[in-house]
């Protein structure tokens, strides 16, 4: 498994490289991955890091 610093994305940079690492891990694992797979694992939580990024720092702010 890739070393992965599992705090927020703190720039666009890491942002690209952890949405390249979650294409990866999506062409990866499929429906039939066990749950425990650690590419599983990491794509969820990648996903989710990646999410709150996106809800931060992509999505428009509302008045």
């Amino acid at each position: 498994m890739h070393s992965l610093a599992m705090a927020k994305i703190k720039d666009e940079k890491q942002y690209k490289a952890m949405m390249e690492r979650i294409d990866q891990l999506f062409f990866e694992t499929d429906e039939n991955t066990p749950a425990d797979d650690c590419r599983l694992q990491e794509l969820d939580l990648l996903s989710a890091l990646v999410e709150e990024y996106e809800q931060e720092h992509l999505r428009p702010v509302k008045d």
